[in-house]
């Protein structure tokens, strides 16, 4: 049976016969998510009123629920977070032409994808897509913010006995046929005059690079703090970001090493782990928005830490990194 879905406090309704999540994106009814497996979290909501089976199995009409994971037994009314500014924003799926592509790392390749010219993919920097090919399909962040080239940016690491990194590593070739499927998830820079912290593990620098990329572009005057957590040094294939940070005197950028200390002079560097530098630079994160990407171990931490430290709760947002093989 279809049942009536009111999503509160915003009003909105859509209808769901199956999963919560996936009925109200299809209805374009962008409800706050990340990877939809049910291990971040960014999709709970609270149930107000009616029936739902949650991510356990269980039948319920009180407390809090994954919509990617539960389905409605009834009419309900659910308090979660909404986003409008993502209502007007269409999924496609298209084909893709590999561009360039380069090998930052040892085992992360920057692949530039080019779109058919009749295309206009719309997306907000922060989003990612659904990367398909011979077969395989994986998630990965968008690394640039929208441009008239009409290409898309993906950094890529590979996965031991991953089936994309099968495919992709040591194997890619210009003008290569692929198709991309997008664009997707809640993680974006809401309107505010708060400043910045933005915080990546890994490639979760990606959707950070274009979030950046478009503050910059819009001349959003934010002050904009960067912290990017690698374990060395050689791995710090970013540069972009440093220039932007040595450019703009409201961007700063501090890498995060937790097995070494750099030896060049990077732009700054601190050691350890990510989250723990935010805490050693700020006294108080009282007034500050929070924009964090990578592993659910970090994220889950540096929310933990930030709120010990005066961040209100919903000044938190995250992306989490779902490693697939």
């Amino acid at each position: 049976m279809s049942y009536k879905i009111e999503i509160q406090p915003s009003k909105v309704h859509f209808t769901s016969d199956e999963n919560l999540l996936e009925d109200a994106l299809s209805q374009s009814v962008p409800l706050e998510h990340s990877c939809k497996t049910g291990d971040c979290g960014a999709c709970k909501a609270e149930i107000v009123l009616g029936k739902i089976e949650n991510e356990k199995g269980d039948v319920v009409t009180q407390g809090e629920i994954l919509t990617c994971q539960s389905k409605a037994m009834a009419d309900s009314v659910l308090k979660a977070n909404y986003y409008p500014e993502l209502a007007h924003i269409k999924q496609q799926t298209t084909p893709c032409k590999v561009a360039s592509f380069d090998y930052v790392t040892e085992d992360i390749v920057s692949i530039r994808f080019r779109l058919p010219p009749n295309i206009k993919f719309d997306y907000l920097p922060g989003q990612y897509i659904d990367l398909s090919y011979m077969g395989v399909k994986r998630s990965y962040s968008i690394a640039n913010a929208k441009k008239k080239s009409n290409e898309i940016e993906l950094h890529i690491r590979k996965v031991a006995t991953g089936k994309m990194s099968e495919l992709l590593f040591g194997k890619l070739r210009e003008n290569q046929l692929m198709r991309l499927e997008g664009p997707k998830g809640t993680f974006f820079v809401k309107d505010s005059l708060k400043p910045l912290v933005l915080i990546a593990t890994g490639t979760g620098i990606a959707p950070i690079k274009a979030i950046v990329e478009h503050l910059v572009a819009t001349e959003d005057k934010r002050d904009v703090h960067i912290y990017w957590g690698m374990q060395y040094e050689k791995e710090l294939y970013c540069n972009d970001l440093i220039e932007l940070a040595n450019i703009y005197s409201h961007i700063s950028f501090t890498a995060v090493l937790s097995r070494e200390i750099a030896q060049s002079p990077i732009s700054t560097y601190e050691q350890g782990y990510v989250q723990n530098a935010v805490i050693r630079d700020f006294s108080t994160l009282a007034d500050i928005e929070v924009y964090a990407c990578g592993s659910i171990r970090m994220i889950e931490e540096a929310k933990e830490l930030f709120l010990q430290h005066h961040l209100k709760e919903n000044a938190f947002f995250s992306d989490a990194f779902t490693p697939a093989k």
